[in-house]
Formats: structure tokens, C-alpha cells, sequence
């Protein structure tokens, strides 16, 4: 009997050496170890930033808001220590291929957090500017909160509560900055006042309506949960006495700011006139653009861009026997009336007609496994960016939100709005994100926590650079299939590139050049069709956050980068559809991770036998195969019990 065993496990190894299918062994403990792991990581992760775990559907801290002081940033620092000696003691090479890559990635989230320690006490402890803070709209504290039960409105009653104090955080931990010298330039707080007074304006003591962003939730929407007249008069009276506590504090933060603050922000623009400046920038560098290049090849990548894109654009010029200068081309433009739509509806009628007519139709010639999940356009409901994108639910339930800004559509024109739209919807973010939710990845990866970036370098990454880059890169690909139907729009997908490519020059230039906001302004006005206000909002956004605008262009490059890699080696057998599918099934990963990946899909198709018309996958070979041998494993169970 034995004998007929052992005959028939050698017709099932012949059998699969045959069909060619390849066996991975088990990778028990090392796998489940690594997913232990990356599973409290994840877990510690929501409970130090809790507003951010709300934002991403994970809503067991919904009571808490993030501490905001020193203990608690060095507390961190141990703790990350400790999940990375527990990493670093999984033996790497017994992991499967896909858990390689969480292990990567979870190494570099560790390490990248751990390097940045050593710059805790730069912006760091400067914990709100005109970007980002309570300050800027209530709406965002509120944001994805839940509000379908009285037990919500308690976690949420708990957050309001927690509000003042954290504000009195803040308040310490500027006060740390101004001691030790490492405060903001006054831009980059300037409009906090402003911020707070329409706050106070929207939310007067005690007298609240829906107008009060803090307020909203206990209006119209408490009506709607099952419950007594009773109990919701006691959460509104609660809510009222939360909320007079929360204006309270925003008056204290307002005197704090206007009195101790901007008398001791820094005079120069960029970060190189804080004590070894240039070697914080450098860190911020690494951390949006997860590859070690330096300021100096950053600054240079950004001339010879600018230098190439311009000269893109002049082509089209000297075709048109246009022969000002490019800032001047643009002016013409915008003196026609036709560039332009003459409503804010019209306008968001346009953005749906490019992304459902002019885009989706062909995205299939890029991409395998399309997603297809649903985006609407809506409108912004402040003025601020040309657009963003927020993702909608796996299901299709809630689709993605493309938000437009339409608030000005005389002065927004329309060849400006097609890079955009594949820039925010379709194949930028929209369909980067949708590929993302459907792909199976643990969720210290799918739910990754968004840093604020007050906090780069001392921060988790969120990989910016693969993020924005792919978003830019994906404006391109319209120019390939021919999207672009005129010179003007040309124009449009040359002028958003260039902009990108401008603010490699310029962000270098502020924090590692000593460059001054009217030398940046110079160079960024001479290439771009922006006006001089919107620019010089603009250009308080780099010195507010050094490094981050340089991730979009950089993130392109790369992507171009290892396309061009792949076209080269593979030739015939390279596949475009293929290839950005790869990508996409990845999700978010630092740059030097992507080229790695690009490198091992490049060997994967390679090796890769082309199959006969007809014939089965490899995939479905191998669940054949794991059928046989499970009969083939139970038939021998048969055999030996006789």
C-alpha cells in the first residue's frame, strides 16, 4: 500500500512539472508574525492620531483627540523603537513575495519616523499655521464623524470637550519654538488671525446655529436619531456649553498669536537661517521624496524641466506666430471671452463632460482590471485650490468626490481644466485610489495615516511623492492618447507641468538658496499663467512646508523614469496596460521601492512563456493542481488507515 502511495505522489510532482506551476512553501511563523505585528503597529497608530483614524473609517478612538506635547512625541520615538528591533527580528527571507513588500514598507515607514527624531524640535513644535489647525475650518473637525446614534454625539461631545486643552498644547509646545529659536516665518501664521475671527464670527458665545461649523452637528441632523425631546435638549444644552468652552479658547490662542508669537517668528524666508538649516531641509527632502537626492540635484532638475517644458510651449507659439514671451501668450488667452464659462454650474457641467466623454472611455488602452467605481464633481465650498480629491467607500456606495473650485469661473479657463480632471479624477487619484481600495493590503498600508505636515520630518511618511507624482504623470498620459484636442489645451497640460517643474526651483531656492519671496515670485510669474496674488499665497505654502512642493514633479520623473526602463528591456513584450496596472496593484510606496518593484515585474515578464490561444492560466492551472492534490492527500489518508 505504501508503494501505490509513493506512485502516486510521483504522478503528481511529474504531473506539475509538467503543467510548469510553481509551489511557494509555507512561510508559517515569519508571515504570521509579521502580520501580528503590523497589525498592533496599526492599531497604536489610530490611537496616537485619532482624528486621523476617524478620517479613515476606523472610528474605535472617535472620544479621543491627539496629545500635542513633548512626552508624548518622545514616547512615540520609544515605541516605534520597539516595532522595529520586533521587525527587524523577522527573518525577511522567509516571507512570502507580497509580505516582502509589507515588511519593506513597514521598515520604512519605522525608519524614516526614527531618522526624524533628530529634527523634533523644528517645525514640529510649530503645530498649526494658515494650512492646517483647528482654526481652518471647523468643517474638517467634523469631517467623516459619524452621527447616527446618541452614543456618537457623546464621542463627539468627548472630542469638543478635549478641544480647549489640546489648543493649550499647542499653545506650549510655540512656546518651546520661540524659545529655542525655530519658529515660522510671520507668513506662515499671518492669516491664522483672520482664520480664528471668521470661526468667532460664524459662532457667537452661546448663540449657535448651522452657521457654527463646531455647532452643525447638533441641529437638523439630531433630529434624525431615536430618541427622546429630552435627551436631545440635554445634548444641545451640552453641546452649547462644549462650544462656548472651544470659542473661549480660540480668543486665547488669538492673543497668544498676535502678542507672543509673531514678534518672535523668524525674519528669513527659509529654513537655512535656522541653525544647520540646510541639513533640516535636506531631511524634509528625503521624507516627501523617499529617494536621497539633494537639494543642489533637485534645484537642477527643476532648471532643465522648466528649460525643456518652455520650450514645448514656444513651439505651439511659433505656430501660432505668437512671439512675447510665454507669460505674455498666456495674458492673450485670457483675454478671450470663450476661455472662459460664465457660471460656476456651466463649469462643473464641463468637468463631467471631460472626465465621462473626453477620459473614461479610454482608459481601458492603459489599464487592466479597470476598478470602475463611481466619482461625482462637486463644487468647493470655499474658495482655496483649482480642486482635490476625497475617496469614496470599496463598495461603490459612496463614490469619490473630484471638488472642484468654481467660485471664480471667469477666471479659471477652460484649457486649463482637462489636466486637472485627469490630474484629480480619471487616471490620477480617483482611479490610483480605487485600485487601492480594492487590493488587498494590510491596513497599516490602506489606511495609512495622513501626517500633517507641520510635523516632516518627525513624521510617518504617506509617500507624497509616489501619491502626486503618479497624479501629474497621469495628466501626460492624455497627451499620448491624443486627449488634448487643440494648441490651448496643449497650452493648459504644458502651463500645469511647468508650474510643477517651477516649484522645484523655487523651493529649493527659499530654503537651501536664501532665495527671498520676491525672487521666487520673479522666476514663478515668468513661467506660469497665475496671477501675482495667487502666487504669493503660493509661495507662503513652501515656506510654511520645505520640501513638499517638490514631490509632484520628482514622483512624475520617477515614474517616467522606470517606464522608460521598462519599454527598453522588455521591447516587444513591454505592455502599457500591464505595466500601470503593476503600479497601481501596489499601492502607495517610496519611490526606491517602486523601482525596485518595476525591476522585479520587468524579470517577471521576461521569463514569461507565451501561452497557445485557448489555453489555461497559470493561475488556473495551479488551483487544478491544488484540487488533484488535495484528493490525491486524501485518497493517501485512505490508503495507510488500510
Amino acid at each position: 500500500m505504501c508503494y501505490k502511495f509513493i506512485m502516486e505522489g510521483g504522478k503528481l510532482f511529474l504531473t506539475l512539472v509538467v503543467l510548469g506551476c510553481n509551489f511557494t512553501p509555507s512561510h508559517g511563523d515569519a508571515g504570521s508574525d509579521l502580520s501580528k505585528l503590523s497589525t498592533e503597529y496599526f492599531e497604536w497608530r489610530m490611537s496616537v492620531r485619532p482624528e486621523s483614524s476617524t478620517y479613515r473609517g476606523y472610528h474605535k478612538y472617535n472620544d479621543i483627540l491627539e496629545s500635542f506635547t513633548m512626552a508624548g512625541y518622545n514616547q512615540s520615538k520609544i515605541k516605534a523603537d520597539e516595532y522595529f528591533a520586533r521587525l527587524t527580528s523577522i527573518p525577511r527571507d522567509d516571507l512570502s513575495r507580497s509580505d516582502k513588500l509589507n515588511y519593506d514598507i513597514l521598515e520604512n515607514m519605522l525608519s524614516t519616523y526614527r531618522n526624524g527624531y533628530e529634527w523634533r524640535l523644528y517645525n514640529n513644535i510649530n503645530p498649526l499655521n494658515l494650512m492646517e489647525g483647528p482654526q481652518r475650518s471647523p468643517s474638517i473637525f467634523t469631517s467623516f464623524f459619524p452621527f447616527y446614534t446618541i452614543g456618537d454625539y457623546e464621542n463627539y461631545l468627548a472630542r469638543l470637550t478635549r478641544l480647549p486643552v489640546q489648543i493649550d498644547e499647542r499653545i506650549s509646545l510655540f512656546r518651546e519654538a520661540i524659545r529655542l529659536g525655530t519658529a515660522y516665518n510671520n507668513v506662515s501664521v499671518n492669516l491664522v488671525i483672520d482664520q480664528i475671527e471668521k470661526v468667532q464670527n460664524d459662532c457667537p458665545l452661546s448663540s449657535y446655529s448651522a452657521n457654527c461649523g463646531f455647532y452643525k452637528p447638533f441641529t437638523q441632523g439630531l433630529d434624525q436619531i431615536h430618541t427622546s425631546n429630552a435627551t436631545r435638549d440635554m445634548i444641545r444644552s451640552r453641546g452649547v456649553i462644549a462650544v462656548n468652552s472651544v470659542m473661549q479658547k480660540f480668543q486665547d490662542l488669538k492673543v497668544f498669536i498676535q502678542t507672543e508669537y509673531m514678534p518672535a517668528t523668524r525674519k528669513g524666508y527659509g529654513v537655512v537661517n535656522l541653525h544647520k538649516g540646510r541639513e533640516f531641509y535636506q531631511a524634509c527632502l528625503k521624507w516627501y521624496l523617499s529617494l536621497d537626492l539633494t537639494p543642489e540635484e533637485v534645484h537642477r532638475k527643476g532648471l532643465d524641466e522648466v528649460k525643456r517644458i518652455s520650450g514645448e510651449m514656444k513651439k505651439i507659439m511659433v505656430k501660432n506666430n505668437f512671439q512675447g514671451s510665454i507669460s505674455e501668450y498666456f495674458a492673450m488667452l485670457k483675454n478671450d471671452p470663450s476661455m472662459f464659462y460664465n457660471s460656476s454650474e456651466a463649469m462643473l457641467d464641463g468637468y463631467r463632460d471631460l472626465i465621462n466623454t473626453r477620459v473614461d472611455p479610454y482608459l481601458a488602452k492603459l489599464f487592466n482590471n479597470l476598478p470602475g467605481l463611481p466619482i461625482v464633481v462637486k463644487p468647493l465650498s470655499s474658495d482655496g485650490p483649482a480642486g482635490r480629491y476625497s475617496t469614496g467607500s470599496k463598495d461603490g456606495s459612496i463614490p469619490g468626490i473630484f471638488w472642484a473650485n468654481v467660485i471664480r469661473p471667469a477666471e479659471f479657463p477652460k484649457y486649463s481644466m482637462l489636466p486637472l480632471a485627469m490630474h484629480e479624477a480619471n487616471p490620477g487619484h480617483h482611479l490610483q485610489l480605487s485600485y487601492n481600495l480594492l487590493t488587498e493590503t494590510p491596513d497599516f498600508r490602506s489606511k495609512m495615516e495622513s501626517s500633517t505636515k507641520f510635523r516632516v520630518p518627525y513624521a510617518f511618511p504617506s509617500y507624497t511623492a509616489f501619491i502626486e507624482g503618479w497624479a501629474l504623470y497621469a495628466e501626460s498620459l492624455g497627451e499620448e492618447l491624443g486627449l488634448y484636442k487643440d494648441d490651448n489645451e496643449l497650452m493648459g497640460r504644458y502651463s500645469s507641468e511647468i508650474f510643477r517643474a517651477c516649484r522645484l526651483v523655487v523651493d529649493t531656492g527659499i530654503h537651501y538658496y536664501n532665495w527671498t519671496k520676491d525672487d521666487a515670485l520673479d522666476y514663478i510669474l515668468t513661467y506660469t499663467t497665475e496671477s501675482h496674488d495667487a502666487m504669493s499665497v503660493e509661495i507662503d505654502r513652501y515656506v510654511t512646508w520645505p520640501g513638499q512642493a517638490c514631490s509632484y514633479k520628482i514622483g512624475e520623473l520617477k515614474i517616467k523614469e522606470v517606464r522608460q526602463v521598462a519599454e527598453k528591456r522588455l521591447g516587444d513584450k513591454f505592455d502599457i496596460r500591464a505595466f500601470h496596472t503593476s503600479i497601481m496593484d501596489n499601492g502607495a510606496v517610496p519611490l526606491d521601492l517602486l523601482e525596485r518593484n518595476v525591476n522585479d515585474w520587468i524579470e517577471d515578464q521576461l521569463t514569461k512563456q507565451p501561452q497557445e490561444p485557448g489555453s489555461p492560466t497559470c493561475s488556473a492551472r495551479n488551483q487544478f493542481a491544488q484540487i488533484w492534490l488535495l484528493s490525491i492527500l486524501l485518497t493517501s489518508v485512505g490508503i495507510l488507515r488500510h
